[in-house]
Formats: structure tokens, C-alpha cells, sequence
């Protein structure tokens, strides 16, 4: 037999593994050359994973900064352990950093290695040598190994998962725990590894009866026992989904919640008040198609070459024509999952695609596996070399993103994570939008408006800058942030809005502009908000508080005493009153408004409120049956058109109609009461609707609604 070292068939995949080594090793050059020599990240996330890491190291898993609360902001819990062992045992700072981005380079190198095995398990030596090639020269994929983020180590995972598969099936030992660490990963990374679980499971249920149990080496203990080899066989194969649940179940036991905040930050499932299923499915089909685009080279994006994932269809259909069926719907089902899940998210195109760029070695294993369903061997190598030549001639470009996007890094978070370092006083919190670098250079407590490193932010920001205000408004006073480093324009979270309600001060202590230029991208997939320039200025202000509780009194006196009062806004609040809306059509949401205004000499109010169109509902107690209820509200709309009555509203008591009721034209608002009859009043509390005089049919109503007092 030929040893090892000098068969063929390893030739394949040891130089892919080269190949993608030497030009991860080239992305990391060029990045420091934009850098003039200093090791730069392309992504403020990259920081997040790196502080978490060293609070895992210093003994403080899940818990952002020192003594803080546990989160879940880290996108992959693994790549988070691995880290946190190598601030362990003495990384740390720049060579924490550089441990990262040399991770990430080995985690694609192995994975171009383990596709070019893959390739020719199931394709022969020529599948092996373009599929680990193709890997190899994969853009975006040594874009992302380069970027220090988790993507070289679920893209090594999810590779090695599927040759270990071929090599053991049907004895798995290590195909399972490779799975599972797969689905620690990332929960995309859970979803394939949920297939290969289900693969597994399938391919022992067919193995015939009759197999001698010497040939499946089982302990010889177990052999005369085959209840408890089926038993064994079982939980070692489902090890993928018990250690995802464990995770879930660790999540819910230490922070309330099952869902990482990252997920609650960023999927269409949690965005926004109501949530409005044939919306949702509007938003998810959209960043399908666009997805599916990227991946056929259709979007100009230069992921695939195009009509790529055309090909790995078909690649699909060639595993099935030779009876590798369990295999193809494995991975074509697995794929399909794959990108389902990422549409969830609001983020699924940003940062280059960076969710789909683990998975992409998979589509092209399956494009030289399509390949070959081509008859005649000249035009299968002639397609293989087009797919070959389109990815070759994008490669540089994804060097230069690379080292672009790690400039507009430096020129701005960092930059911004410095000048807080050494001019924000010892002890104070610094409220931030972009929270990784804040925290890793700057050395002061973080407050995470957008809700990833701080628990209970999310939802709040989602829903606009008066929920978002409230939010930190509630927090406890020694606890508020000192200071706000945020966007001045963003195309996310609005923080910059916290400043109409005063928080900000008056000016910024500092504004930080990117002198950087713009640089082309594609609008179907877009980078770092610094790149487009949609987010090219960071001003740091200090924070303001005095009129943080200024909303809770009436503007003016209201008729009788105050028995009950709703602050719109305040999700606390709206929870408790049971507030909700029901707009005339699906889209609409009442995202939060903030305002202020002086509504008496020496007051000065500021209040959180909601935009809302059509009606919105609310319960109030305090009340006794048969006497009258005084309604008053801070309320806000702008004038009507000529025969329009988008301020009139029809107000029902508990279902029953009360009357209708002209709101007042006024910016930002103005107080008004309505008079609820006392036969009306029939308990200790009553429900409110307002609503349009004539359901469903336009102009409806349009107004804000800041806050609801009831009286009697």
C-alpha cells in the first residue's frame, strides 16, 4: 500500500489546505497594510466575542464586563470558550486579537482540506481538486476567516462533519461530537447539524438486522445486550441536539430567556410592537430572494460565480443519482434551513453575507458535483473553469474589502474607544450603539443600546427612541449612563433621537467624522454602515437627566383627583395597562416618538409617546360604577386637510360606544380630556378604545399618544 504522505488522493486536499493558508495569510497582510502595520478587525462584533472571551478567562463566563450582569451577546458560544482558554493562558490585547484572525485562517484552511476530501469520497480525485480549489480561492469565505469572527471554525465544522460522515458511516463515534460542536457553533450551525442528526439516525435504522456485532466494534459488554447498543448508538447520535438544548436551557436558567439577545436584537420575529405574521413572511421572502440572488451571482455582490447555486442544484440531483439520496437531503435540506434562518434576521444581508459565508464550501462542492452530470469531459472542465475564473477575479477584491472595512474601523469605533479611555472620569457608564470596541479599549461600564451586551434593551430600541428612553430612564439612577457615544445618523436603532428629550445636553463634547471616501459597494448586500458612509459621524455627549421625571404630573390641572395613569411608552407600563393598537392596515406599526415641550413657565417636559394610526386600546382602574370618568391625555396631531377627520375618534367604554371626540391640533401636543358617562362605568375598571368613526374606511386617525390620566 502507499503510504500516506505520498497517495494521491491526500495530494487534493494538502494543497487546498495550502492554498487557502497562504492567501488567508495575504487578506491579513493587505488588512494591515491599509492599517500601517496594526492588526484591525473589519467588525465592531469581532471586539464583542474578544471581551467576552477574557471575562471567560478571567473567570466571569457570560458576563460582559467585571462584576456585570449575565448576557448572551455573543454570536457563538464555542468560538467565545475557545478564546476565553487563550486569554487563559496568557493571550491577551492585540495577541488575543491576532489568535482570532489566526484561527480563522486555519479554520479555512481545514475547511478547503476537508472539502477537497469530501469532493473526492464522492466525486473521484478531479471533484476533490476544484472542489478544495474552489474553497480555497473563496472570497468571501477568506473574508470572513480573516475577519476574526466565528466563521473559519463553523466553516471547518461543518466540513468536517460531512467527511466524517462519509468515512464512517455506519459506525458514527465522531461524526456526532463534531456535529455538536457544529451546533455550539451558531444555531445555523445547529440546523445542519440537526440534518446530519436526523441522517444518522436514518442510516442506523436501515443497517441490516443481521450485522454481526463484531463488525460494528461495540464494548463486548454490550454485544449480547442489542436493547442497550441501540440505546448507546442513540444517545451518541443525537448528542447534536441534546448539547443545542442544553445550551437553550442554560440560556433560560441564567438570564429568563432561551433566546440569545442577539436574536431578539435582530430578527423580523421580535421587531417591532405588533407582531404581524403575513408582514414578517413579507420581510423573510424578501431577504430570501435577495439571498438566493448573492448565491446564484446575480446581485453584483461577487459571492458565487454566476448561476452557481444553479449548479449546486443540480449537485444535489447527481448525489441522489448515485444513491447518495440520505445524503443530498441532508444537505440540500440542511442548506435550505440554513438560508430560512438567516431571512429571519433584519441583519441577514449586512457584513458580506457573513451568516452564509461557513456554508458556502458546501454550494461548492455541490457546483463541481452538478458539474458532473455534464456529458462530454472538455465542456464539464470548461463550466468548472468559468466558475474557477469569476472567482479567481473576485478574490482581490474581498482583500481590499478586508482591509478597507478594518481601516474604517480603526478611523472610527476604535478611535471613539480611545478618547474614551482617557477623557471619561474613572467610574462613569458610557451608553453606546456600537458596544465591542467601547468596551474592550475603553475600560468604563457599557450600556448596550441596541440591547446585545445589556439584557432588557432590545425590544425597546426596536420599537423607537421613546421606549428606547424609558428603558434607560428606568434603570436605577446610580446605574443610568454618564455619558452617550452614539451615531449621529444610522440606519439602525435612531439613538441620536434620545436628544429630543434633552438626555444628550445641549452639544457634543466631541464629534469623530470618517475622512475615510466612500467606497463601492453592492446595495443588495451591504457592508459596515462606515464603508457606505450611512453612519460616518460618532458624537459623545453628556448625559442630562434632570428632566427624566418630569412626564409622570399633567400638564395642567385635571377635573377630580387622579385615581390612574398610563405612560405611553413605557413597555412596563403598557403592559400593565394592557395598551395595545389595532392599525386599519398590516405594516403600520406604532413605533415610539420623543418629544419635550414647555408646557408652563419653569417646566420643561420631555415624554416618550406612540404614533398611532387607526386606534389603540388601553385599561384604566380606579373607577366606581355610576360615576362619571374624566378621560385626559397628552396627545399630539398634526392638522387636518380640508374635509378630513384624521383627529376625530370614536371612544368605546368597555365595547360600548361613548361619543366621539375632536383631538387637539398641536405640536408636539397639547392636554385634552373626554367625559365618559357614569352608566358607562359599570366596575372598578374600564377599557378604552379609541377607533375610527367609520371602520376601515380612510383618512383614519393620526396622532401620538404620550400618556393617559383617569380621574373622577
Amino acid at each position: 500500500m502507499t503510504p500516506p504522505s505520498t497517495d494521491r488522493s491526500t495530494r487534493a486536499p494538502v494543497v487546498s489546505g495550502a492554498v487557502a493558508l497562504l492567501l488567508g495569510a495575504g487578506f491579513v497582510a493587505v488588512s494591515l497594510a491599509y492599517n500601517r502595520g496594526s492588526l484591525v478587525p473589519p467588525l465592531d462584533d469581532v471586539y464583542i466575542h474578544l471581551q467576552y472571551a477574557r471575562q471567560f478567562g478571567d473567570g466571569e463566563p457570560l458576563r460582559y464586563q467585571p462584576g456585570a450582569e449575565i448576557t448572551t451577546g455573543a454570536s457563538s458560544l464555542l468560538w467565545m470558550v475557545l478564546l476565553g482558554a487563550a486569554h487563559a493562558v496568557g493571550f491577551d490585547g492585540r495577541w488575543l486579537l491576532a489568535v482570532a484572525v489566526a484561527g480563522g485562517v486555519v479554520g479555512v484552511a481545514l475547511a478547503a482540506a476537508c472539502t477537497s476530501a469530501a469532493a473526492t469520497r464522492l466525486g473521484g480525485r478531479a471533484a476533490g481538486w476544484w472542489a478544495g480549489l474552489l474553497t480555497a480561492l473563496c472570497g468571501p469565505l477568506l473574508w470572513g476567516g480573516a475577519s476574526g469572527m466565528e466563521v473559519g471554525l463553523l466553516a471547518a465544522l461543518v466540513t468536517g462533519t460531512l467527511l466524517s460522515y462519509l468515512r464512517e458511516r455506519p459506525r458514527f463515534r465522531w461524526t456526532p461530537v463534531v456535529a455538536a460542536l457544529m451546533a455550539l457553533t451558531r444555531p445555523e450551525g445547529f440546523l445542519l447539524a440537526a440534518a446530519f442528526t436526523a441522517a444518522m439516525a436514518w442510516t442506523l435504522l436501515r443497517s441490516r438486522p443481521g450485522t454481526p456485532p463484531g463488525e460494528l466494534s461495540w464494548p463486548r459488554w454490550q454485544r449480547g445486550f442489542p436493547w442497550g447498543r441501540a440505546a448507546a448508538r442513540g444517545l451518541l447520535v443525537a448528542a447534536p441536539v441534546v448539547v443545542f438544548a442544553a445550551q437553550l436551557l442554560l440560556f433560560r436558567v441564567l438570564t429568563g430567556t432561551s433566546q440569545a439577545n442577539g436574536v431578539l436584537a435582530k430578527s423580523w420575529l421580535h421587531t417591532g410592537f405588533l407582531h404581524q405574521p403575513l408582514e414578517i413572511a413579507d420581510h423573510v421572502q424578501r431577504n430570501v430572494a435577495a439571498l438566493l440572488a448573492s448565491l446564484a451571482g446575480l446581485s453584483g455582490q461577487d459571492v458565487l460565480a454566476p448561476l452557481a447555486l444553479v449548479v449546486a442544484v443540480l449537485g444535489v440531483a447527481a448525489l441522489a443519482a448515485r444513491r447518495e439520496r440520505t445524503l443530498a437531503v441532508t444537505l440540500g435540506g440542511g442548506l435550505v434551513l440554513v438560508v430560512a434562518a438567516v431571512a429571519t434576521l433584519t441583519t441577514a444581508m449586512w457584513q458580506d453575507l457573513r451568516y452564509l459565508q461557513p456554508f458556502l464550501p458546501l454550494l461548492l462542492l455541490l457546483v463541481v458535483l452538478g458539474a458532473g452530470l455534464v456529458p462530454h469531459r472538455a465542456a464539464r472542465g470548461g463550466l468548472l473553469a468559468v466558475v474557477l475564473l469569476f472567482t479567481v477575479a473576485a478574490t482581490p477584491a474581498w482583500a481590499l474589502r478586508l482591509g478597507q472595512q478594518a481601516s474604517a474601523m480603526r478611523e472610527g469605533p476604535v478611535s471613539v474607544a480611545q478618547w474614551i479611555a482617557g477623557n471619561v472620569p474613572p467610574g462613569d457608564a458610557v451608553a453606546v450603539n456600537d458596544v465591542g470596541a467601547a468596551a474592550w479599549f475603553g475600560g468604563h461600564r457599557t450600556v448596550d443600546l441596541v440591547g446585545l451586551t445589556t439584557n432588557g434593551m432590545a425590544a425597546p430600541s426596536l420599537n423607537g427612541p421613546g421606549t428606547l428612553y424609558e428603558a434607560l430612564r428606568a434603570l436605577p439612577p446610580d446605574e443610568r449612563p454618564q455619558w452617550f457615544a452614539v451615531f449621529d445618523r444610522w440606519g439602525g436603532v435612531p439613538v441620536a433621537d434620545l436628544g429630543r428629550a434633552g438626555l444628550l445636553g445641549t452639544e457634543p463634547v466631541i464629534t469623530f467624522g470618517l475622512a475615510g471616501p466612500a467606497r463601492p459597494i453592492s446595495a443588495s448586500a451591504p457592508q459596515t454602515c462606515q464603508i457606505d458612509r450611512s453612519c460616518d459621524r460618532v458624537s459623545i455627549w453628556r448625559a442630562d437627566w434632570s428632566a427624566a421625571d418630569s412626564a409622570q404630573a399633567p400638564d395642567a390641572p385635571v377635573p377630580g383627583r387622579i385615581v390612574d395613569h398610563l405612560n405611553v411608552g413605557d413597555t412596563a407600563d403598557e403592559a400593565a395597562h394592557g395598551w395595545t393598537t389595532d392599525p386599519p392596515v398590516l405594516g403600520v406599526q406604532p413605533d415610539s416618538v420623543l418629544d419635550r415641550a414647555v408646557v408652563a413657565p419653569g417646566r420643561l417636559v420631555a415624554d416618550s409617546g406612540r404614533h398611532v394610526v387607526g386606534s389603540e386600546t388601553f385599561t384604566l382602574g380606579g373607577t366606581v360604577p355610576g360615576r362619571p370618568l374624566t378621560l385626559t391625555g397628552r396627545i399630539g396631531a398634526g392638522p387636518a386637510l380640508p374635509g378630513e377627520r384624521t383627529r376625530v375618534v370614536a371612544v368605546d367604554v368597555d365595547g360600548r360606544p361613548a361619543g366621539e371626540w375632536t383631538l387637539p391640533d398641536a405640536q408636539p401636543w397639547a392636554q385634552a380630556s373626554f367625559t365618559v358617562p357614569g352608566e358607562l362605568v359599570t366596575g372598578d375598571r374600564v377599557t378604552v378604545t379609541t377607533r375610527p368613526v367609520a371602520p376601515l374606511l380612510a383618512p383614519y386617525p393620526d396622532y401620538r399618544s404620550y400618556g393617559w390620566w383617569a380621574s373622577r
